[in-house]
């Protein structure tokens, strides 16, 4: 839960940046991540435009992720 706090309150493109990294590292932890954070949002209904930009960032690494898990 501590690196979802993390993605959640730091800027977009470092979020970004962590998760890639972590991506290219172990996806199925990036995806895991990615995941918590976006149900997350969802949960506390976070609105607002740096928040849409975030929820895409977070929908892309998860769709990355999920690729990366199935070759």
């Amino acid at each position: 839960m501590e690196n979802v706090k993390a993605l959640l309150n730091t800027s977009v493109a470092d979020a970004k940046s962590s998760l890639e990294c972590q991506l290219r590292s172990n996806p199925r932890l990036a995806l895991s991540d990615a995941q918590l954070a976006l149900d997350f949002m969802d949960s506390q209904e976070v609105t607002g435009a740096v928040h849409k930009s975030r929820r895409a960032m977070l929908r892309t690494i998860v769709s990355k992720a999920r690729k990366a898990l199935s070759h």
